[in-house]
């Protein structure tokens, strides 16, 4: 087990195209969400300068659909990306031992390409690393197997 759950989300702004990011979204899921009963939830919400927005998500919580996710996300991953996320790995967990992600969301709905950014406009990956013991050093171990 790499991970207990899975959080994969969008923001849209108010002139985006909403329909076509939700299509390019759920293309990123390597399985039909409606065929196997997960939700993608739509939140209106306000972003940077009080502007409205909506924020897609879809929830994995069952490890085929995390394992699933993972191996076509690490397999699309440029050897580069990969390393720069392991020599980043430890600041990329929180306290809870959730590890974050963020891909260019433009190359990666437009291009499928998982380009790794910092901050602006992105797709979002968080996961709850499923570490024993609970620690970071054992969860670090876990996002090197994965990523190596």
């Amino acid at each position: 087990m790499i991970a207990h759950t899975l959080i994969i989300e969008v923001f849209v702004k108010s002139d985006e195209d909403i329909k076509h990011i939700r299509n390019k979204f759920i293309q990123l899921i390597p399985f039909d969400l409606e065929e196997e009963e997960i939700d993608l939830t739509e939140e209106n919400a306000i972003g940077f300068n009080q502007e409205r927005i909506k924020i897609l998500r879809v929830i994995l919580s069952k490890q085929r659909h995390i394992n699933a996710f993972l191996k076509e996300m690490v397999k699309k991953l440029h050897d580069q990306t990969k390393n720069i996320i392991l020599a980043q790995a430890e600041r990329r967990f929180d306290e809870n031992l959730n590890f974050f992600l963020r891909f260019d969301k433009y190359n990666l709905l437009n291009k499928k390409q998982f380009q790794l950014i910092e901050r602006g406009d992105c797709i979002f990956v968080k996961f709850k690393i499923a570490a024993f013991p609970k620690n970071k050093e054992r969860a670090i171990k876990i996002i090197h197997e994965l990523f190596e």
